[in-house]
């Protein structure tokens, strides 16, 4: 078992040299995403809704005891507990309490940094573990399935195989996950758009979206969800609408466009949008030329966007717009369409 104590040398070790390690070390892109917003405190636990004024339940849906923020879902969530110390890293994670999320973090990947190097397994294994939680975490809010320590190791063994599928592979498709980075402004395999505003002014709402489109009918969807995340009663906090496009990438747009309006409606100040179109984020970078069926859109986005004191549009694999989509295909073929607000 490891035991924690205290380390200065943990807690005064420049964030941007754990970036550096992390992202070098060749874990997932997605797994840089999400410990990129844990870090910044930035998931949408529910004491995070709960402070952007959305009307949701505070408390853990997991074990019922404690205000859901990442000490307790992450630590001590009695479910998180059973987890952590089932593992092979054996951890206690209740032990220091004092230590904040961030500080308890850094000692142990310091701590297996020295043991095992930048690409210590033991570093991608503690990444897999917070990572099977999360999945369970919302698997459960979402969906209403069970949460068990059995599912907690599969999720943990599967994130560790994909890792290792990673790491093994060569795919030249893969390079755009990773372009030049002369700053770790953001994290290393996140492409993103910037529109206005700079991001060090609060963590901002994430919305995903998605856009589906049927090329012999020229029937499109549009969605667009709230991080993902659902109102006590079950309701989506998003939207999906109905449309014609003439192309995939122009019902992208069109997403993308919709979902600033709705953050807009519902009062949002600070939003960042993922999408799994990587043109559309070349196109609202400037580094492609302009289809003249999307100019108006991508100009649209732009202007919508510079009414947010923070806007960026970030491109991320499908997995993680999956709720989008799924309603954009919906509504593709249903051609209904709503907009639920907090």
């Amino acid at each position: 078992m490891l035991a924690v104590e205290e380390s200065s040398d943990m807690i005064n070790v420049p964030q941007n040299n754990i970036y550096k390690m992390l992202w070098s070390s060749g874990i997932h892109p997605k797994w840089k995403l999400f410990l990129w917003k844990l870090l910044h405190n930035g998931l949408a636990t529910k004491v995070n809704l709960g402070r952007k004024g959305i009307q949701v339940s505070i408390f853990c849906d997991v074990c019922g005891c404690g205000e859901e923020d990442i000490q307790h879902l992450f630590r001590f969530c009695n479910f998180a507990q059973q987890v952590w110390r089932s593992g092979s890293l054996a951890i206690h994670s209740e032990f220091n309490e004092t230590m904040s999320f961030s500080e308890w973090f850094l000692f142990y990947i310091r701590q297996f940094q020295r043991q095992g190097g930048n690409r210590s397994l033991r570093i991608v294994y503690f990444i897999s573990t917070l990572w099977g939680p999360w999945l369970i975490r919302n698997n459960r809010v979402f969906r209403g399935e069970i949460s068990t320590i059995a599912i907690a190791q599969a999720l943990i063994n599967k994130g560790m195989g994909e890792h290792d599928f990673l790491r093994n592979q060569k795919h030249p498709y893969l390079g755009f996950l990773h372009p030049p980075e002369d700053s770790l402004g953001f994290p290393p395999g996140f492409f993103r758009a910037i529109i206005s505003g700079t991001e060090d002014q609060g963590a901002p709402a994430i919305i995903l979206v998605d856009g589906s489109w049927h090329k012999i009918t020229g029937n499109a969807g549009m969605g667009w969800v709230l991080d993902g995340q659902y109102l006590q009663e079950g309701r989506i906090l998003g939207g999906a609408q109905p449309g014609t496009s003439h192309s995939a990438l122009q019902s992208e747009a069109k997403a993308c466009l919709l979902g600033l309006r709705w953050a807009s409606q519902s009062l949002i100040t600070r939003v960042t949008i993922l999408t799994d179109s990587h043109r559309l984020v070349e196109l609202l970078r400037g580094d492609a030329m302009l289809d003249v069926q999307i100019m108006w859109t991508v100009a649209e986005i732009k202007k919508v966007g510079k009414t947010f004191s923070w806007c960026c549009v970030n491109k991320v694999d499908r997995q993680q717009v999956q709720q989008a989509h799924e309603l954009a295909t919906a509504t593709s073929t249903s051609l209904l369409w709503f907009n639920t607000f907090a």
